[in-house]
């Protein structure tokens, strides 16, 4: 293949990807709205049109010799040519079969861009029989039992049985000699993540704008001609006049000249400002364009909990700026799956309540100022107990138990996004650690945003959050830490201040300050970024400048070496080659042209936990008590070696005391010998299994608290039921493991 046929097949296959995402998008929302039981006439409107998006899907498929997406696209053509002739009912297995097949060709289509093949061939054809055998129930018109040509099928036979299909009118066939899948290659054609539609009106109000800098820059040489003509002495003055006279009228030609400068730098002033303006309208994008993900996101999560639920949007047509819209899709669909797997509850459970068995989800998005963009998800479920969360804030330090009777309820409800925080007795792999509410929180912050949520027992619970309408000019902090100065985001300051040896106390190996009542982790931020520390020339003061960084509801406290400035900028990113420079968001220029690193905050915070202890002080720096933590326990039951092997060195590596037992008996044995603060327990192993050795330490009395973690291969939501109704405290699936979640389940139960 020729060099130009390769740069032309790269473009084809770009093309297509844009394309197939479009009508796989449009295929999702068909199925989901045909699964909501329409009037009949609705109904075969809506199966027309997603049996013409996947023909055409499969047409585009085939033009870029891509015949395992034609194939599969094929199949599943075949089942809605035969719907499209009928008029029957469908029932939520076919649903399911059909959703399935688009995860699978969704996987597909991902692999082009990726150069991986993740979906397995056997996966494949599993699903093509599943959808084949869809067409079993579905009766043949009339006019087909007798052999007749369907006209709404495009492929007599089955792909691999002898007839091929026929190139409909304006497609592409290929020829023989260029059949077969085509690698997934590299482009440097945009993807459509890279890519923005603007309307014609925003780009010509941009052009206006910058016509008129070309008045300004016509403006700017007149008048440094001006001021080179004048302070160079291009004009005579008379023998007559005296120095004193010269340099009189040389000042006032000065002025002359300068004084025009003020009304041409509030004209370039007002005109950068509007430019800006005018392009950052120009990355405004609906809403709508990432929320088309969340009704499958949904209707999948309620089938695998088997769950009914009704999912609504509003003001999807809402815009925002593409790269805030970018960053708040992951934290959006936390929010989502938090609403379906811990706030609806089941039919049966919502029909003893007195509420109907098909639960409430929306999604709601307004823009209330010309600045601001509020985004509320509230579903009709079980809502918050204030109880659960107190609970769950005092077991975890987050607050004391004199608090409990003196919080008001948004106070109480704001607990909820602090790191650890979870009012779900049982942990599961995907939810209950009580992290993921932190890093929404996090990530709404880092956006110059907010979060908050409010929650009614038995009625249901709503997240609001306000998010800018665009990315603001970045206003940070300067500090100095030894030689290098760094900026701090404002809006991860809560305060800076001033604070003395006395006030630092010692726990756990950790220096800590109380502020307002509250206990944060003291740090040098020299040591967390890795700059070296330097004894200042001055040592004798006893006060330390300090800053009080915030991230979410976390808090921490940095020591740094003196605090400068604001700073007002623009954020200039670090580029490919240093984009995993770690503690670092970018840089900005001071006003002496001085480049000038940007902290990230988050980053900064997660380092700081690996720092176990502080660089002395300064010279003269008191000794501080420290209190000695006492090794917590784990026993772990795994019949198999090789596992049984690797959580012992995860959990030692993590500094725990580690016993391990082969099999659920013996580890019941050791609990009637030995104390232990947790239990990590395989499911399927000999003599006891890990459901049955739950309900054994259940029904001890001495054991009936033990927090036990069951780790297995068993993935299925039933599964997942048991554990929990055996008494386990954290469900984790092996296929999804990661030993950091381990850790964290761990360390919140203990």
């Amino acid at each position: 293949m020729s060099k130009k046929q390769e740069e032309f097949l790269k473009e084809l296959l770009a093309d297509f990807k844009v394309e197939a995402a479009e009508h796989r998008q449009t295929i999702i929302k068909g199925l989901l709205d045909l699964e909501k039981g329409l009037p009949e006439a609705e109904k075969k409107s809506l199966i027309e049109i997603i049996f013409r998006e996947i023909h055409s899907l499969k047409g585009a498929a085939r033009a870029v010799s891509l015949m395992d997406i034609e194939r599969f696209c094929q199949t599943m053509e075949n089942v809605f040519s035969l719907l499209n002739k009928q008029s029957i009912s469908l029932p939520r297995s076919f649903f399911n079969t059909f959703h399935a097949a688009i995860d699978i060709l969704t996987q597909m289509l991902e692999d082009l861009s990726s150069g991986n093949k993740t979906v397995k061939a056997e996966r494949i054809v599993s699903s093509m029989k599943n959808l084949h055998e869809l067409c079993t129930f579905i009766p043949l018109p009339e006019e087909n039992k007798h052999g007749t040509p369907n006209p709404g099928s495009h492929m007599t036979e089955e792909p691999g049985q002898g007839k091929t299909s026929e190139t409909e009118p304006g497609e592409i066939h290929p020829e023989k000699e260029n059949q077969g899948e085509i690698p997934a290659v590299s482009r440097e054609k945009p993807s459509s993540a890279e890519t923005v539609r603007i309307s014609i009106s925003k780009l010509s109000e941009i052009l206006l704008q910058t016509e008129e800098l070309v008045t300004l820059k016509n403006t700017l040489t007149h008048h440094l001609k001006e001021i080179l003509r004048v302070t160079q002495g291009k004009y005579q003055y008379q023998s007559t006049v005296t120095p004193e006279e010269q340099l009189k009228n040389l000042r006032h030609d000065l002025l002359r000249v300068i004084k025009p400068l003020d009304q041409f730098n509030r004209n370039m002033v007002r005109t950068v400002d509007d430019l800006l303006l005018g392009i950052k309208n120009t990355l405004l994008m609906p809403f709508g364009s990432i929320l088309d993900v969340f009704p499958k996101l949904v209707r999948d999560l309620s089938v695998a909990q088997k769950k009914e639920i009704a999912f609504t949007i509003r003001g999807g047509e809402t815009e925002i700026d593409r790269r805030i819209l970018e960053e708040i899709k992951d934290p959006l669909i936390h929010l989502i799956r938090n609403s379906v797997d811990h706030g609806i509850e089941t039919p049966a459970i919502r029909k003893k309540a007195g509420k109907p068995t098909e639960g409430s989800l929306v999604v709601e998005i307004s823009q209330p100022t010309n600045r601001e963009v509020l985004i509320r998800i509230s579903d009709d479920g079980c809502g918050i107990k204030r109880e659960k969360v107190l609970d769950s804030a005092i077991k975890n330090g987050i607050i004391s138990e004199d608090k409990r009777g003196t919080m008001s309820d948004p106070e109480v409800w704001n607990l909820i996004f602090h790191s650890g925080l979870s009012t779900s007795p049982f942990i599961t792999d995907i939810s209950g650690r009580g992290l993921g509410l932190a890093i929404v929180a996090e990530k709404v912050s880092r956006l110059g945003g907010n979060i908050s949520m409010d929650s009614k027992p038995g009625q249901g619970t709503s997240f609001s959050l306000t998010l800018p309408l665009t990315l603001a000019t970045f206003r940070g902090l300067l500090i100095r830490v030894s030689d290098q100065l760094l900026v701090i985001p404002t809006g991860n300051i809560e305060r800076a201040i001033r604070v003395g040896f006395s006030d630092i106390k010692t726990v756990e190996n950790q220096e800590t300050i109380t502020i307002n009542d509250q206990v944060l982790s003291l740090m040098r931020l020299g040591n967390v970024i890795g700059i070296p520390y330097k004894k200042p020339g001055n040592a004798t003061s006893t006060l330390l400048p300090v800053m009080i960084l915030t991230t979410g509801q976390r808090k921490m406290a940095f020591i740094v070496d003196e605090v400068l400035d604001e700073q007002e900028g623009i954020v200039k990113t670090l580029g490919s080659q240093l984009v995993h420079v770690q503690n670092i968001n970018g840089a900005t220029l001071l006003g002496n042209g001085k480049i000038i690193p940007i902290l990230n905050v988050p980053e900064v915070m997660e380092s700081a936990r690996s720092i176990q202890a502080m660089t002395p002080l300064y010279p003269g720096a008191p000794e501080m008590e420290e209190e000695t933590r006492e090794m917590k326990s784990v026993l772990v039951a795994e019949d198999s070696i090789t596992a049984r092997s690797l959580l012992r060195n995860i959990l030692e590596s993590a500094g725990y005391q580690v016993k391990t037992a082969v099999d659920g008996m013996e580890a019941f044995q050791f609990l009637q010998q030995e104390s232990f603060d947790i239990v990590v327990s395989d499911v399927e192993m000999p003599r006891l299994n890990g459901f049955e050795l739950t309900t054994k330490i259940r029904g001890d009395k001495r054991l009936g608290e033990m927090p036990l973690i069951l780790v297995t291969a068993l993935e299925s939501p039933d599964d997942r039921q048991r554990g929990m109704e055996c008494g386990a405290n954290a469900y984790i699936v092996k296929s999804s493991f990661e030993q950091s979640n381990l850790l964290e389940v761990i360390k919140r139960l203990i």
